[in-house]
């Protein structure tokens, strides 16, 4: 079932004017419903729509009967439609491009290329590998690749998007972990669009890739009314640090509290360090940052009054409990530091984390996990602070049901694996670069 919040009985098609008589109305409606706040932005965008005549987000939707409003609950058609596998051909002018794209792989530099996708040819998009362990931990020639297909031709795009995301399902013998992953959790979490393309290079056949959306404001704009708010990476910044093989990332102490919303004081730049600003239309994105983190950890007593003002807890807890549920293995939950992003939603002024990364998820090695795992540690407070509140952990635990009794369907999930099987069985195995040989067991 899909995330589902209910619209009050009172709204009809009456047209309201702004100023005085829309403040009316909000607080009617906070009284009226007693519903969270993000949720009422978007009643009120209903209302307002009548106005300006605009939309919700691409995600939301209003129910038939107009008496809720749903996410998350659409099957992805376009770039992203998982039905089919469709080719992306990327073609290179250089002789040397294999060269090129491995000794740009730290500066993150594209080199162009021709990309042609349907039968349509894009010239002057940027290509380059993308990854940390997929990238240094891969001897193969299958590499993750970052499309770009603007940063040459302005405004090129390819059915909407800017940026494509090829992943190698490096540590994933399913192929599918990321693409079944988010269409499982994008009922209760936003999450990213994925599914399964063959990708050529020169028309030599480098195999199936998962295709994975950018978490960028194309993506924000799909599940928030604005995508202007204070977009997150918690991770290093490019080049500050280093991963295995000495590239740029986050590498280990993983849980040591640098990203994971701890209070590191009231100095901005200590944020810096360990953050990467994606994208932001506030002028003070690390002080936003830096308050919120104060509240999370030093609210005390006050915590289930404070929190909710800086915080969205509901979207919160549900990210927490499909990590856990699923033993994401690249996750907050797991690492504390990274492999998640957080966005303040201008509209609401709060924040709220999601998912980033997800070829980890459906471990073996990790189904031991309780709910609540790792909620003990004190550097990673959306676990510790958050679930020591009784009605945030009640609230968790509820959420934790409902991926379990929904989620994990057998029948329904083992359909849905059989699915992705019948599209690219055929593809693996004629893929003679793939890191692991193919293997349904998740």
């Amino acid at each position: 079932m899909a995330h589902r919040k209910p619209v009050c009985t009172f709204i009809e098609n009456k047209k309201w004017t702004l100023g005085v008589q829309l403040l009316s109305l909000l607080l009617m409606f906070q009284i009226h419903c007693m519903m969270r706040t993000s949720t009422f932005i978007l009643f009120l965008l209903i209302a307002s729509s009548q106005i300006f005549s605009q939309n919700l987000p691409q995600q939301w939707r209003l129910s038939d009967d107009g008496q809720f409003i749903t996410a998350g609950d659409k099957v992805s058609d376009g770039l992203y439609d998982e039905s089919v596998v469709e080719e992306i051909r990327l073609y290179f002018p250089q002789p040397n491009y294999w060269t090129l794209l491995t000794n740009y792989y730290n500066s993150k530099t594209d080199i162009p290329a021709t990309l042609k996708y349907k039968g349509v040819s894009f010239d002057s998009v940027g290509v380059r590998f993308k990854g940390q362990t997929s990238y240094f931990m891969n001897n193969t020639a299958k590499k993750s690749f970052n499309i770009s297909m603007d940063v040459y031709k302005d405004g090129q795009k390819l059915e909407g998007y800017h940026s494509l995301n090829l992943n190698n399902s490096f540590s994933d013998a399913s192929f599918m972990r990321e693409v079944l992953y988010y269409r499982l959790i994008r009922k209760h979490t936003p999450s990213a669009k994925a599914n399964f393309v063959r990708v050529y290079l020169n028309d030599q056949d480098w195999g199936i890739y998962q295709n994975v959306q950018q978490l960028n404001k194309d993506f924000l704009e799909e599940w928030y009314e604005s995508n202007d708010g204070i977009n997150i990476r918690a991770d290093v910044p490019d080049g500050s640090s280093t991963g295995p093989g000495g590239g740029p990332g986050g590498g280990a102490m993983w849980g040591d509290g640098t990203a994971g919303l701890n209070y590191l004081g009231s100095d901005t730049s200590l944020y810096k360090k360990y953050y990467t600003l994606k994208s932001s239309g506030s002028s003070l994105p690390w002080t936003e940052l830096m308050q919120a983190c104060n509240v999370l950890n030093n609210s005390g007593a006050y915590l289930e009054t404070e929190a909710p003002k800086m915080f969205d807890i509901d979207k919160i807890l549900w990210h927490l409990a499909c990590e856990i549920a699923f033993g994401d293995d690249d996750s907050y939950v797991y690492k504390g530091k990274m492999d998640y992003y957080i966005y303040k939603d201008d509209m609401t002024g709060r924040w709220a984390s999601y998912d980033y990364d997800a070829n980890s998820t459906l471990l073996a090695a990790h189904v031991t996990w309780s709910p609540f795992y790792n909620a003990s540690k004190v550097n990673y407070p959306l676990l510790n602070k958050l679930l020591a509140v009784p009605t945030f952990r009640q609230r968790y635990l509820a959420h934790m049901r409902t991926i379990i009794n929904e989620l994990f369907d057998e029948t329904k999930v083992n359909a849905l694996i059989d699915t992705y099987d019948g599209l690219i069985r055929t593809g693996v195995f004629a893929d003679s670069k793939r890191y692991f040989q193919y293997c349904l067991h998740l």
